[in-house]
């Protein structure tokens, strides 16, 4: 007899292959495609507009039923009269894996639902009310006629799917049916609604079984949010993400680090620090391959620019050479940016200004050490860090080199106007890329000498691992995730990957980075260890900040070929994703067994 699978539904609202925002969107995509042949996966997500692009590549199949009713939009702050929903429901396969996106079918729902902005401020409510109520027009369904279709265990990952979820417990608890849970913070933002925004979503008085130390007990709405108030201890209304760990079987996070530092502390204490565990992101970049892509995509251009002739190799150094002084100027399409309001706000800045513009900037009249950085503008990545560093690092290394790759959003318009400036400032050392740079994101990181992440908090950080799997050394701060996996070759030499500084410190940054830079000079110049003491060599050595870099390099003159030796590695043995996913098998028996044992 074939043992039956266990059925597992996702809620995001990020997911790679549908719609990435950061380093959420690779989670669910990655864990679920090693998890897919054990289980029976089914990921429901707001169809963010992407419906007719995704129609192109995959077959979307229209479920035989749609979800439409009445909603007063006042009641999550649109001063708009009563108006219809009708959400439709498409399916399609994605690496064995179900995939349902909730798609508005009229305007009213369409404006919510498929906006592109994922996360817009101004239909963020309406696309968290309207993904709770198709949920449970899809979960009454499939009671209707489908019982083998309902879930064991839903997995929502961050706050927007928890009043969806708790609308899916009551319909079960309805018709004596119970659900396991958990739930994966990724990111503490602190949202916060108020008791009649979650009525609003269909939340009535049906009580929920909540795993607490004692046990499974039965709780209200009302009694939730009594208890979670006390958890906040500032008369406001409980954030999502406390009301969704309190409510949740189990409660995760990213790192070890970041369970400990924020989320138990922050959502619950006690009442979750029992239930509470971690899973480690993962990444799946191979460097062979990339290599090779970047070869295919480039590597005809990179011999007509450079002239270099079709019997000698191409070198690392060649394709930076390229990247930096033609194809930062001659981009293959212009860089993805979704917000009308952000390409405005980067039109405005680059009138006048050759070093800023939606996609087309100037190159660099040079090539020299390159540091490269990447990831969504906000506060909590800390690239002021790196600009404020620039001043001295220039005075020892004149032709350092500084590529950000980075995310604009709606929220990041002053950060844009600041970082432009800038640009002006430095311009024989530094280019921003505002948007997604497809053509030449993994040519920045193959050909880079140094990768930084300077995060003020950091609950994981995908992309320290993309940068090590590409064999980069890697600047971070001492914060989140960061510490788990980054090893500091100054503690430990044999396996270290890179430096870990302290946030906001634009020395240590500057030190770290002239170190690094140096680091890889030396490597390319001195070719045995006898001759790292000549004057020119030693001059070099005696330019490195760090003194415990200083004399490792001594003791080994091609230190740095090994640090990146050592990234790949790292990665290789503890972070690829068929790795990491295993412990969410461990987690998920573990929430079943829960609500087993309570039947």
């Amino acid at each position: 007899m074939i043992e039956k699978k266990d059925n597992i539904w996702i809620f995001t609202f990020e997911y790679a292959g549908i719609v990435k925002v950061g380093g959420l969107g690779e989670v669910p995509a990655n864990q679920t495609k090693h998890l897919a042949n054990d289980y029976n996966i089914t990921v429901f997500i707001p169809s963010h507009g992407q419906l007719q692009n995704l129609n192109k590549t995959l077959e979307w199949e229209k479920l035989p039923f749609n979800c439409v009713g009445q909603i007063n939009p006042s009641q999550f702050g649109l001063n708009e009269p009563e108006a219809t929903y009708n959400i439709s429901f498409y399916r399609s396969i994605i690496n064995n894996v179900n995939v349902i996106l909730l798609h508005g079918e009229n305007p009213f729902t369409n404006r919510f639902l498929d906006d592109k902005i994922v996360y817009n401020p101004d239909t963020l409510s309406g696309k968290i009310f309207l993904f709770a109520i198709g949920m449970r027009c899809y979960i009454d369904f499939l009671i209707d006629y489908r019982k083998d279709k309902l879930p064991d265990i839903i997995h929502i990952h961050d706050y927007h799917a928890v009043i969806p979820f708790i609308g899916i417990k009551q319909i079960l608890a309805k018709n004596g049916l119970d659900v396991a849970s958990i739930i994966t913070i990724h990111l503490l933002t602190w949202p916060r609604y108020g008791i009649d925004f979650y009525r609003t979503c269909g939340i009535d008085d049906t009580p929920i079984t909540i795993h607490l130390k004692e046990g499974l007990k039965p709780l209200t709405l009302n009694e939730i949010f009594t208890i979670c108030e006390k958890i906040s201890g500032d008369y406001q209304p409980p954030t999502i993400e406390q009301l969704g760990a309190f409510v949740s079987d189990l409660v995760t996070t990213v790192s070890q680090s970041y369970l400990k530092s924020d989320i138990i502390p922050h959502c619950g204490g006690d009442l979750i620090e029992f239930k509470s565990n971690f899973v480690w992101d993962g990444c799946d970049w191979d460097y062979n391959e990339i290599f090779q892509q970047v070869l295919t995509n480039h590597e005809h251009e990179i011999r007509n620019v450079l002239t270099i002739s079709p019997e000698k190799p191409l070198t690392l150094t060649d394709m930076k050479k390229y990247l930096l002084t033609h194809k930062l100027s001659h981009l293959d399409r212009s860089p993805l940016i979704q917000s009308e309001k952000v390409i405005n706000a980067i039109n405005e800045i680059s009138n006048g200004n050759e070093f800023v513009r939606n996609g087309y900037i100037k190159s660099f009249e040079e090539s020299g050490p390159l540091l490269i950085t990447t990831g969504r503008i906000s506060p909590q990545k800390g690239f002021e860090t790196i600009l404020e560093a620039i001043p001295k690092v220039i005075r020892v290394i004149p032709d350092a080199k500084f590529l950000f790759l980075i995310l604009p959003t709606d929220y990041s318009i002053n950060e844009i106007r600041s970082y432009a400036q800038y640009v002006k400032k430095y311009p024989n050392n530094l280019r921003i890329i505002f948007g997604v740079a497809t053509d030449i994101f993994h040519l920045a990181h193959i050909s880079s000498d140094v990768y930084c992440a300077l995060s003020r908090w950091e609950p994981f950080g995908i992309i320290v691992l993309e940068a090590m799997s590409m064999k980069l050394p890697v600047i971070a701060t001492k914060v989140g995730g960061f510490q788990e996996s980054i090893i500091d070759i100054r503690s430990f030499p044999e396996i270290g990957t890179g430096i870990l500084i302290d946030k906001d410190n634009p020395t240590q940054f500057a030190d770290a980075l002239i170190s690094f830079f140096k680091l890889k000079e030396i490597s390319e110049q001195v070719k045995n260890k006898d001759d790292i003491y000549e004057t020119e060599n030693f001059q070099l050595v005696n330019q490195i900040p760090d003194k415990i870099l200083e004399s490792l390099v001594l003791l080994d003159p091609n230190f740095y070929n090994k640090i990146k030796e050592n990234c790949y590695k790292r990665v290789e043995h503890n972070f690829r994703w068929k790795i990491v996913s295993q412990k969410l098998v461990e987690l998920y028996n573990l929430i079943k067994n829960i609500r087993i044992s309570h039947i």
